[in-house]
């Protein structure tokens, strides 16, 4: 029994060229999907990073900050350990004013912990890379500054108008350790943040609000005034 296939209407030849037709219309619509999603990618990546970099900045804005008080922070140490050193001998120390610590400005992560993985995917690989140190150096820094924000408040809440108990008088002059250890490594942090954040052009920027500028200049004047 012969089987006999079916011809095209049109022929074999027309047939192939309809086929390649079809084949080379979806290649193309493959082609223009894949190109959108890329296009689509490449506008997500360059929005995350923009996000990540204002971040970034106003992160180093405020590092320089805090380092830019270093000075008045080496007098301020000194003044509390002195006027410490007085009260353990039975001596008050006349202070002018109250102390309080500075006002500090809260590092930012917030763009960082909730950019997709698909958009850091995106990114190069030495992109993504630079990113994640500079995000780690800030994080190390913060756990740092959180520790002396707690030992400042401690020193705060003393009241040395009054002789200070042993005890009181201990736990202030290991505060005060604390504080020092704290400022030696800083000049550290910041060599790593400059050299992590020149390959990716970031700058500081302060985008605080006026109101907000005034209290940081006013707190600044206070803290680098002398207490005694």
């Amino acid at each position: 029994m012969d089987v006999r296939l079916p011809k095209p209407l049109h022929g074999w030849r027309e047939f192939a060229g309809e086929v390649g037709v079809i084949v080379l219309g979806v290649l193309i619509a493959l082609g223009a999907q894949e190109l959108v999603q890329e296009l689509q990618w490449r506008s997500e990546v360059k929005q995350t990073r923009e996000a990540l970099d204002a971040e970034l900045a106003h992160n180093l804005e405020f590092f320089n900050y805090r380092m830019s008080l270093s000075p008045c922070v080496r007098s301020r140490l000194n003044e509390l350990e002195f006027i410490v050193d007085r009260q353990r001998s039975g001596k008050i120390v006349r202070m002018k004013r109250d102390f309080s610590p500075a006002l500090s400005e809260n590092l930012r992560f917030a763009v960082w912990d909730s950019a997709t993985g698909e958009a850091k995917s995106h990114m190069p690989l030495r992109v993504k890379l630079q990113y994640a140190m500079l995000y780690d150096i800030f994080r190390g820094y913060q756990r740092l500054r959180e520790r002396g924000v707690g030992e400042w408040n401690e020193l705060a809440d003393l009241d040395l108008s009054r002789r200070l108990s042993g005890a009181e008088a201990h736990n202030a002059k290991v505060a005060i350790k604390h504080l020092r250890f704290e400022e030696s490594v800083l000049p550290g942090y910041a060599s790593l943040l400059q050299r992590s954040a020149s390959p990716l052009h970031i700058r500081p920027y302060n985008d605080l609000d006026e109101t907000n500028r005034d209290l940081l200049a006013k707190s600044r004047s206070t803290f680098c005034s002398p207490l005694i």
